[in-house]
């Protein structure tokens, strides 16, 4: 399980679930997604969406429909019923879900052990992947990727507004997030064509 940036960098990980275990039990089982859902994650403070005065919003992580949604983790919206802003919002949420994805790819590419079953004890297993993963900020450090052909996605009302702890609070983060979006200072040129 991981959390990565937008520069392709590994944030945090957690290794050793077996890979048959759902991943939404594998990260609330993580000593990472305890700290995520306890809200002892070290998150930059909240701030207001770029191009608004509104007040601030939290950072959050990304996941798909599995996860359990927080102050700091969102998930898109089920698929049924959905309105211009709410498709608007999922396809912006998978665009970025790719980042992790794209990450695991470029660590994948370039240690090619993980192409196939490692034949090792499992100890010496998750010490690999550990070793490969700090390599692999290390290099992306030492020669960044080269983000000019990569369209730039804006960046993402308070949740001290809402009272960060219920589900309807949560869920009203999620569609602050949707508007913003949807307005002039979140929206990006190509996501009507893409939805």
């Amino acid at each position: 399980m991981a959390i990565a940036d937008a520069q392709y960098r590994f944030v945090a990980i957690d290794v050793g679930a077996y890979g048959r275990s759902n991943d939404s039990m594998v990260f609330k089982n993580s000593d990472m997604g305890r700290r995520v859902y306890n809200r002892q994650f070290d998150f930059p403070p909240p701030q207001p969406l770029p191009g608004t005065d509104a007040p601030p919003m939290p950072f959050v992580l990304v996941g798909d429909e599995a996860f359990q949604m927080c102050g700091n983790l969102i998930k898109p919206y089920s698929s049924r019923g959905l309105n211009q802003s709410k498709r608007i919002f999922n396809y912006r949420l998978t665009r970025a879900r790719r980042m992790v994805e794209c990450t695991f790819g470029i660590l994948v590419a370039k240690w090619r052990i993980f192409t196939k079953p490692i034949q090792l004890k499992i100890e010496t297993v998750d010490e690999v992947v550990k070793a490969c993963v700090v390599l692999h900020n290390y290099l992306l450090i030492k020669e960044p990727l080269n983000f000019q052909d990569i369209p730039e996605d804006s960046e993402l009302a308070s949740l001290e507004n809402f009272g960060m702890r219920t589900n309807v609070a949560v869920s009203r983060m999620r569609d602050s997030f949707a508007e913003y979006f949807c307005s002039d200072a979140g929206r990006v040129t190509w996501q009507d064509q893409m939805i």
